[in-house]
């Protein structure tokens, strides 16, 4: 399944769970909420109660919109550098 995945990861959000499970898009943003605990824990508990694709749907929409909503910071590298690696969680 992580196969027929693979193609979207440049435009998403891409977690490796400490299983070695590999999430995009809505999958990995449920399974950060998770991680983050409390309330977005209660977020994402809620939230995995719509279908995957209904989600993805919306996750897509986003990801298509967030640079006019959220502004774009080009002083931003998306990858990460050797030395801070080890702060993110695996």
């Amino acid at each position: 399944m992580a196969e027929d995945r693979r193609a979207g990861l440049p435009d998403s959000v891409v977690v490796l769970t400490r299983d070695g499970e590999l999430l995009v898009r809505s999958d990995a943003f449920l399974h950060t909420f998770r991680r983050l605990g409390g309330g977005w824990r209660v977020l994402a508990a809620i939230l995995s109660v719509v279908p995957r694709g209904l989600r993805d749907l919306v996750y897509d929409f986003v990801a298509r919109i967030r640079y006019r909503v959220f502004g774009k910071r080009e002083d931003r590298c998306p990858i990460v550098p050797v030395e801070m690696r080890a702060r993110f969680d695996p």
